[in-house]
C-alpha cells in the first residue's frame, strides 16, 4: 500500500479535475451525499470571503480524498485554527474520498504550515471508515419517505395516531379562521419570502435569546442567496413556503442532495403558533419531496420534540479537536480552551 502524500489548498487553487473527481465520488457514495460536502457548499462560503481550504490526499500519484476547511474566525483563526466549512451553518463535516482509506489527521496537519488544528462539529459516523473520529456524540435525525407520499402519512398514524389526528385538526382549523392555504414546494416569489423568513428566524432568535446564531452574520444569509440560485444535485437550494389567503404562515429553506434533503432554517409566523404551522409546514414538505424523488429528510444535529415528532431513524455525530504535533498544536489546543471557558 502506497503512503499517503498530505497537501492542503486555498480554495481558488482546487482545479477542474479536482472538483470531477469529488463529485463523481460524492455521487457514488450513498453516505457523501450530503449538500454540506459538496463542492457548491464550498463555493458559496469562499463567495463571502471566508478563507475555505482543503487538505487533498494523494495516494499513488492520483487524488484520493478532500477534506474541506474555513478558517475560524477572529484571533482563534490568526493561529491557524480551522473548521468545518460554514462553521455555526454546516449540518455535517468530513472527508469525500474515493476509497475505503484511512486519513491520517496528524499527519495531515503537519505537513502542511498553514492549518494548526481543526475544531469542528457534525462528524458524522460513518466517516469513522476514512479514519476520522471525534467524541461526545450527540444524536442526529431523519425521516425515511416511503413512495407514494400517502403511505408515510398511513404509516405515520399507525405509530402516532394522535399526533396524525392534531395536525390534520390544526390545519382545518387554520382553513377555517384564515382561509384557503396554498403550499409551495419552490417559492414564487423567493426574494421577499427568504428575506421574509430570514426576518423571522432572527425574530425567533432573539425570542430565544440565542444572540449569536447564525443567520444574524450578514454573510451567512448572503450564503442562503447564494445557495438559492443555484440548481446543484449535489446542493440545490430549496425555499418551501405555506400561505393563508396569500400571507405567510411558515417557511423553510433547506438544500437538496440528490435523494437526500437537509432540513436547515424553518421558521413560521408567530401570529399563527396555535396552529402548530410548522408541523403543518413539514406535513406539506414531506409529501413535496417524495413527488420529487427525495427519499430521506435530515434534521441535523440536536432531539428535539419537534424533530422527534416525524423521525423514524437516528445517527450519531461527533465533535473534537484535532490537533498537530509539536508547539503549533499545542498552542492551538490552549487557545481553543480558553475560548470555550470564555464563551460559557
Amino acid at each position: 500500500m502506497p503512503s499517503a502524500i498530505y497537501t492542503c489548498l486555498p480554495w481558488a487553487d482546487l482545479d477542474d479535475a479536482d472538483r470531477q473527481c469529488w463529485i463523481a465520488w460524492q455521487t457514488a457514495d450513498v453516505d457523501l451525499r450530503r449538500a454540506f460536502l459538496s463542492p457548491t457548499f464550498c463555493d458559496a462560503l469562499a463567495a463571502t470571503g471566508r478563507d475555505v481550504r482543503v487538505i487533498k490526499v494523494w495516494l499513488d500519484g492520483q487524488a484520493a480524498a478532500f477534506l474541506p476547511l474555513q478558517r475560524h474566525t477572529g484571533w482563534l483563526g490568526r493561529i491557524g485554527v480551522f473548521e468545518p466549512v460554514g462553521g455555526a451553518l454546516a449540518d455535517y463535516f468530513g472527508t469525500v474520498a474515493c476509497t475505503e482509506m484511512e486519513i491520517d489527521i496528524t499527519a495531515a496537519l503537519r505537513a502542511n504550515s498553514v492549518v494548526s488544528a481543526v475544531w469542528f462539529t457534525h462528524l458524522d459516523a460513518s466517516q469513522t471508515r476514512f479514519g476520522l473520529r471525534g467524541e461526545a456524540p450527540r444524536a442526529g435525525l431523519r425521516t425515511r419517505l416511503p413512495a407514494p407520499p400517502e403511505d408515510f402519512w398511513t404509516s405515520l398514524r399507525q405509530r402516532d395516531k394522535k399526533l396524525v389526528y392534531d395536525t390534520e385538526r390544526r390545519q382545518k382549523r387554520l382553513v377555517s379562521e384564515h382561509g384557503a392555504l396554498t403550499f409551495e414546494w419552490q417559492s414564487a416569489t423567493p426574494e421577499a419570502d427568504l428575506a421574509q423568513l430570514i426576518e423571522l428566524k432572527r425574530q425567533q432568535y432573539s425570542r430565544t435569546e440565542k444572540h449569536d446564531a447564525p443567520l444574524f452574520d450578514s454573510a451567512h444569509c448572503r450564503v442562503l442567496e447564494h445557495l438559492l440560485a443555484r440548481q446543484d444535485a449535489l446542493c440545490c437550494g430549496v425555499l418551501s413556503v405555506l400561505r393563508c389567503e396569500g400571507r405567510l404562515v411558515a417557511a423553510h429553506f433547506g438544500l437538496r442532495c440528490h435523494d437526500m434533503l437537509h432540513i436547515w432554517f424553518p421558521v413560521y409566523d408567530p401570529a399563527y403558533a396555535a396552529y402548530s404551522p410548522g408541523r403543518i409546514l413539514m406535513r406539506h414538505i414531506f409529501s413535496a419531496a417524495v413527488e420529487t424523488g427525495i427519499s430521506v429528510a435530515d434534521r441535523g444535529e440536536g432531539d428535539t420534540s419537534a424533530k422527534r415528532d416525524f423521525a423514524n431513524e437516528e445517527h450519531l455525530y461527533y465533535r473534537g479537536l484535532w490537533t498537530a504535533p509539536g508547539w503549533r498544536g499545542s498552542l492551538a489546543h490552549l487557545a481553543v480552551s480558553l475560548y470555550w471557558r470564555l464563551s460559557r
